[in-house]
């Protein structure tokens, strides 16, 4: 889902076939998740396995004096990769019970290159006008403030917008903006309806609901970064009770690249 998202350039998107419906915005509700659902997924470059990445919904808590739920993601390099950089990533999301919207964000991971630990904090339920507070820090160094700049009434961190896809329900061609944290970094994303498929999984065929984004990189103002191409990517969420992340895919300079579920445990049932 990282890669996918924030990290893969699609040389070749699909071009869309309905007249887009923009100025939609997600719907503001409980999260659709339950405490002990498990998702775990496999991130694969053409044949190879590159990491694991298990989505694990955790027990309810307090944040700023709201009830919320944890979304953890933990991602894992496998194979060859743990030879050429260090992936063992934990990303956890704390999103508001009532509304469905994050109010804390942390990010524990390495460098890009390096053995180098970094580790970020975002406040959401704190933000100040057009601004959020993020503190940020390497190893044991005392945490540095990296204030964020945002635009749009709803800021999103990326477990928990990955959560609000599955709620989300409009003709095929509705279009919603957001302003998304990937880690410590705000990124602008598009996400439009393109229509329902069926999928084939490793836990068998699904009926599908295909969602098509676009993303690109912001600045600590606010402000598009020119030099950094935008990112193109499709998201499969299963079209029954449960409302699946599936599959997420792009198509990269290094080949298509793909983060699809190989086990789902649904955890308590909703009410």
């Amino acid at each position: 889902m990282l890669v996918c998202a924030c990290g893969a350039h699609q040389s070749d998107p699909s071009v869309p076939q309905e007249r887009p419906i923009t100025g939609g915005k997600f719907p503001t509700a409980a999260p659709f998740v339950a405490p002990g659902e498990h998702m775990s997924y496999r991130l694969q470059l053409g044949e190879m396995e590159l990491a694991a990445v298990d989505v694990a919904v955790g027990d309810v808590t307090e944040v700023a004096g709201k009830q919320t739920i944890a979304v953890q993601l933990h991602a894992k390099g496998l194979g060859l990769v743990k030879m050429v950089t260090n992936i063992d990533d934990t990303l956890t999301s704390w999103i508001d019970l009532t509304t469905g919207r994050p109010l804390l964000w942390t990010v524990d991971e390495y460098a890009v290159r390096g053995n180098d630990r970094e580790r970020t904090e975002a406040r959401l339920h704190a933000r100040d006008g057009d601004t959020i507070p993020i503190e940020f820090h390497l190893n044991d160094d005392p945490p540095k403030p990296e204030p964020q700049k945002v635009s749009m009434p709803d800021v999103w961190d990326f477990a928990a917008f990955y959560m609000v896809l599955r709620t989300w329900e409009a003709p095929p061609g509705s279009i919603v903006d957001s302003e998304v944290l990937r880690s410590r970094f705000l990124w602008h994303v598009q996400m439009k309806i393109h229509g329902k498929e069926k999928l084939v999984t490793e836990l068998g065929e699904f009926p599908a609901l295909r969602l098509d984004g676009i993303s690109y990189k912001l600045g600590r103002d606010g402000k598009r970064i020119r030099d950094v191409d935008e990112r193109h990517f499709s998201i499969w969420i299963s079209d029954d009770a449960d409302r699946v992340p599936l599959q997420c895919a792009a198509r990269t300079d290094y080949g298509d690249i793909k983060l699809r579920l190989v086990d789902y445990q649904p955890g308590a049932r909703r009410k």
